[in-house]
């Protein structure tokens, strides 16, 4: 997923939607993990600014569910402009 793209999804993601309502808005998940019942979907995106711009850009989502729906997110670097 490119980073405008997931900077756009990112800022649609609400507590308490679905996973599959997540799942529409990001793709599939990049990783999966469970810790005491807590299921924790991640996104990845490493984008190339160029050399003289610090050559990568790398953004991250995760989404926390439990029961289904979302009770936490974050994002690494999600308004960092690519250029």
């Amino acid at each position: 997923m490119k980073g405008s793209q997931m900077k756009k999804s990112y800022q649609q993601l609400q507590f308490g939607m679905g996973k599959q309502q997540v799942n529409y808005l990001l793709g599939n998940p990049d990783s999966q993990k469970v810790k005491n019942g807590v299921e924790v979907l991640g996104w990845y995106s490493k984008e190339f600014k160029g050399m003289m711009r610090g050559g990568f850009l790398e953004r991250t989502i995760t989404v926390e569910f439990e029961n289904g729906t979302v009770i936490g997110f974050e994002g690494d670097n999600i308004n960092a402009p690519a250029w």
